[in-house]
């Protein structure tokens, strides 16, 4: 039986199908290895992207609150919640990285004019 979280990661999985430039994956620990792993891991478009799923109602733990920090100081960006939370997140995420490669594309050609 498919409990609601995996309702929500299906729909994350969906839309992260649907993204060019996109690699990820679903860790499965069994218990062994670090607690608190995220629940998919991400490489978008060379940028590293964790995302911890939940379902309606419910909040990440100490202990995943913990790893997103890690995650966010070692330069990597992490995104918690629901589905409708999460894919809404990434698409800000994604637009705000285009507009800064654009921005880096076009200072670029600036100095090279030069």
């Amino acid at each position: 039986m498919r409990t609601p979280e995996a309702w929500e990661k299906q729909d994350i999985w969906r839309y992260l199908d649907s993204l060019p430039n996109c690699w990820y994956v679903k860790p499965m620990t069994f218990g062994y290895g670090k607690s608190g792993v995220p629940d998919i891991l991400v490489c978008l478009d060379g940028k590293f992207v964790s995302i911890e799923v939940k379902r309606h109602g419910k909040g990440a733990t100490a202990t995943q609150k913990r790893r997103m920090a890690e995650v966010a100081a070692a330069g990597g960006t992490a995104f918690w919640g629901t589905a409708d939370k999460v894919i809404a997140e990434l698409c800000s995420y994604i637009k705000q990285q285009a507009e800064t490669k654009t921005d880096l594309q076009t200072r670029e050609q600036m100095l090279q004019d030069l």
